[in-house]
């Protein structure tokens, strides 16, 4: 009997922490694209969070984050250092200074919020560009779209999923 019960609670453990855990994940469901930029919708543990643009590269991408009453994010693949960065975007159109954060080693990723202005500078993008943190360069090119275009799919997105 004893046995048993010691069974029964770690099964009901493993349901708890299991369940638990479905709620903590995270899950990224494609919803369109514009030009080769696919957009994304991202679920935290079973609701709407935010979508994303995802400008493809030979790596992970460089991805346009936003979700109502934030700034925009834009992350890239991460550095071997963590922690502050000073970030450089090269664009057609000059360059673009951005303070950043880089989180997780090579696996993870490097982290810059776009306020007002920075956004603005960044949503005029058109065709390639390039994005320095460390002295790892991470180019990226967009084709059949502006960033501009990318940056309303964005909103569109979020503003389909929060009704």
């Amino acid at each position: 009997m004893t046995a048993i019960r010691l069974l029964l609670g770690l099964l009901a453990s493993i349901v708890l922490f299991a369940s638990g855990e479905a709620q903590a994940q995270r899950r990224d469901e494609r919803v369109g694209a514009v030009g080769n930029v696919p957009v994304f919708r991202v679920f935290e543990g079973a609701r709407f969070d935010r979508c994303y643009g995802m400008v493809p590269d030979f790596q992970l991408g460089a991805r346009l984050f936003w979700k109502t009453g934030s700034d925009y994010v834009l992350t890239v693949p991460g550095v071997e250092t963590p922690g502050p960065k000073r970030v450089t975007i090269r664009t057609p159109r000059g360059v673009m200074q951005v303070n950043a954060r880089a989180e997780g080693g090579w696996q993870g990723r490097t982290i810059m919020t776009l306020p007002g202005p920075q956004a603005e500078q960044f949503m005029s993008l058109r065709g390639a560009f390039e994005v320095n943190v460390d002295g790892v360069r991470f180019p990226y090119e967009l084709r059949g779209a502006t960033m501009e275009q990318v940056f309303q799919a964005v909103e569109n997105c979020v503003q389909r999923n929060t009704r």
